[in-house]
């Protein structure tokens, strides 16, 4: 038997079902990722639809049925207004939900995501709009401390393999593995870390302050343009090595605006 629940979630995606009617992939606080579909969501004067066709955290009413959520109602809880004020912006917002999208699998709750998902959009409609560098370098902070809340945090000071701490420039970065390996363990097995490729300490120095440190200082860190573009191929290495759908688009390409 159908039954009715409420709870608060953010829209990550859409796509049209038949001729009227839509699917919604939302994030929700309570139940992790869940696919609810609005009957009628398709046409113009759907009532309903357009509170999820901007992101926003918003409050749905939706029917439990035996083979799926349908929406019965939807109230926008909180707007992010600013994230829609300038193109780049936009690419930030909806890259981030893409990953999310990509990265999660339903019906799993983590509301220390959920929280992050909100630190983001909250960031991204407080700050002013960002050049490509840095929109760029956002994107990678964002995929970095996904990957990290799904279970994949790279390891950025010690080696995987002897567990030492490794020492300026005498390192190699594996990404199918998740992190770094020192320059001695790469040379005792050849084979095991033949994928290891170079990193540079100022690379590795963005990686980990990405990491680490919150959404809105991000805008702090220099960003020197090897530097930076070695880190957007180590974060998009762990998530081509991690995720089961590789992004359309490189972390850089995305914010190209």
């Amino acid at each position: 038997m159908a039954s009715l629940y409420q709870t608060t979630g953010i829209v990550l995606s859409r796509r049209d079902h038949r001729e009227a009617d839509r699917w919604y992939s939302v994030y929700t606080h309570d139940r992790g990722k869940i696919e609810v579909l609005a009957r009628g969501g398709h046409k113009p004067l759907a009532k309903l639809t357009p509170h999820l066709e901007m992101a926003a955290e918003v409050q749905l009413l939706v029917v439990n049925g035996k083979q799926f959520y349908t929406l019965a109602g939807v109230e926008r809880v909180r707007a992010f207004p600013n994230a829609y004020a300038d193109l780049s912006r936009l690419v930030l917002v909806q890259n981030a939900l893409a990953l999310v999208d990509m990265g999660t699998r339903t019906e799993e709750a983590d509301q220390i995501l959920y929280g992050e998902l909100v630190a983001w959009l909250s960031c991204i409609d407080e700050m002013p709009s960002p050049t490509p560098e840095r929109a760029g370098y956002l994107l990678g902070s964002f995929a970095l401390k996904l990957l990290s809340l799904l279970g994949y945090r790279p390891e950025l000071q010690r080696c995987l393999a002897c567990k030492i701490g490794v020492a300026s420039g005498a390192y190699r970065w594996h990404a199918p593995k998740g992190g770094v390996v020192c320059m001695p363990c790469v040379g005792r097995d050849q084979e095991q870390w033949f994928a290891a490729r170079d990193i540079d300490d100022a690379a590795l120095k963005l990686m980990r302050y990405a990491l680490s440190e919150s959404f809105p200082d991000q805008h702090r860190p220099h960003l020197p343009g090897v530097a930076l573009s070695q880190f957007h191929e180590a974060v998009e290495s762990l998530l081509i090595s991690h995720f089961l759908a590789i992004p359309a688009a490189s972390l850089r390409a995305a914010c190209a605006v």
